[in-house]
């Protein structure tokens, strides 16, 4: 095997192991590669197998080369709540229930995750759906010709997602549903937590 072929399979060994996400086994044998670079062949053909077994890697590729490296796991995303409300206070509280993988550009800096919950926006928008909020974004419309998907942390209410522009007489924000006959909500200006920027659903 020579110390060229050993270190080339610990190295394998080793990003093998950060791909399914055993960092700790790959830092104890980052460590050790020193020493293990000295190893016969059949002590190092060893502790691959040994890896291979508990961590469920591909022996061939570790040892021989032989077929694709291995990939990471997607980095998930956490997925927030909408209508979580603290006890006390009854403002919408961050609660995490679930995570996703999103390609990578979607969840830009200021950006978060949300659920959709309710029918208000069917059916442009469907129970359940993905909601990307930039809370960058904070700006409603002017007029109810240009108003568009707003995320609004409403007291008592949690998180709710609505059509939205400025009321400029009143001094507030209207929320409006999607559904006939349905009565508008208001909001101040500062309950306003971000614009809607990307929308995944089943359609």
């Amino acid at each position: 095997m020579g110390q060229a072929g050993a270190s080339r399979i610990i190295k394998r060994l080793g990003q093998a192991l950060s791909a399914q996400g055993a960092n700790a086994a790959a830092r104890r044998l980052a460590g050790a590669q020193p020493l293990l670079q000295f190893h016969d062949g059949d002590a190092i053909r060893s502790l691959v197998l040994r890896h291979c077994r508990e961590y469920s890697l591909d022996p061939a590729w570790v040892l021989l080369g032989r077929g694709s490296p291995p990939t990471s796991p997607p980095e998930l995303t956490p997925v927030f709540a909408m209508s979580r409300i603290h006890p006390v206070t009854g403002r919408w509280q961050i609660t995490e229930i679930e995570r996703i993988a999103l390609a990578p550009g979607i969840l830009a800096s200021g950006r978060f995750v949300t659920r959709m919950e309710g029918t208000a926006l069917e059916p442009r928008i469907h129970h359940g759906a993905y909601l990307v909020v930039d809370t960058r974004e904070v700006r409603v419309p002017e007029t109810h010709e240009t108003q568009a998907f707003f995320a609004v942390a409403l007291r008592g209410e949690g998180l709710v997602v609505r059509l939205a522009h400025w009321d400029s007489e009143a001094g507030r924000v209207v929320l409006s549903e999607l559904r006939p006959r349905s009565l508008p909500l208001f909001a101040p200006r500062d309950g306003v937590v971000g614009q809607v920027v990307w929308v995944a659903q089943t359609m």
